[in-house]
């Protein structure tokens, strides 16, 4: 028996390692999915006249070990909204208006940037 974990082959030790990580992120809930409240933002800001697909990222304040995330406990402190038609300044305002009112934020505490590859 000594000696016998060296004789396993190295594929087995890397699919148990992979294994292993995917199930930590899953119980931890910051894979790369974003949260239904996120969705939901987004999904109402999309409507907005003028910007087109948008994406939300929002970011909690660390609470005790957690930076991120969407327990029922926690609000959110800021938000990090990409939207296609965010290079007009008027749907920009519109967009940080709407997450402060969403969220309750200040409006220090929202970022809004034009999504890359708008056409």
């Amino acid at each position: 028996m000594k000696g016998s974990l060296s004789r396993l082959p190295v594929w087995i030790v890397i699919i148990v390692a992979l294994t292993l990580l995917a199930l930590m992120l899953a119980q931890t809930g910051q894979g790369s999915t974003a949260s239904q409240q996120e969705q939901r933002i987004a999904q109402v800001l999309s409507t907005m006249a003028g910007a087109g697909r948008v994406e939300v990222a929002l970011y909690y304040a660390q609470q005790e070990t957690d930076v991120f995330s969407s327990s029922a406990g926690s609000a959110p402190t800021g938000a990090l909204v990409v939207a296609e038609g965010a290079d007009d300044m008027q749907v920009r305002l519109n967009l940080i208006r709407a997450v402060r009112t969403l969220l309750g934020l200040p409006e220090t505490a929202v970022d809004v940037f034009v999504m890359e590859g708008k056409p």
